[in-house]
């Protein structure tokens, strides 16, 4: 009986720490992959910045979408509103 006690210790020992060995792996690949994520999206910030960004004091005339407000009247009625963008204002030339 002491034999049988004595081996069911020993693989539960084993087990346990396969197991503790297992989950430590996973948590070192998890943090790692979350790692690689945010200096990924740290890099695609910055370059989209660096992109958008005039050296010659020049800016861009995108067209800029703004919701229309809407009031009480419009939301009780259901009336239609328009999404459409606004026109493009002409590019200054130099």
């Amino acid at each position: 009986m002491k034999a049988k006690r004595g081996q069911s210790l020993l693989e539960a020992t084993i087990s346990i720490t396969v197991m503790v060995a297992l989950l430590g792996g996973i948590i070192n690949i998890w943090l790692w992959g979350n790692n690689q994520i945010v200096a990924r999206q740290q890099a695609y910030e910055s370059g989209r910045v660096a992109a958008g960004t005039a050296s010659d004091g020049y800016s861009l005339q995108w067209p800029v979408y703004s919701p229309p407000s809407l009031t009480e009247g419009m939301v009780l009625t259901g009336s239609v509103l328009d999404y459409s963008l606004p026109e493009r204002a002409e590019e200054p030339r130099k």
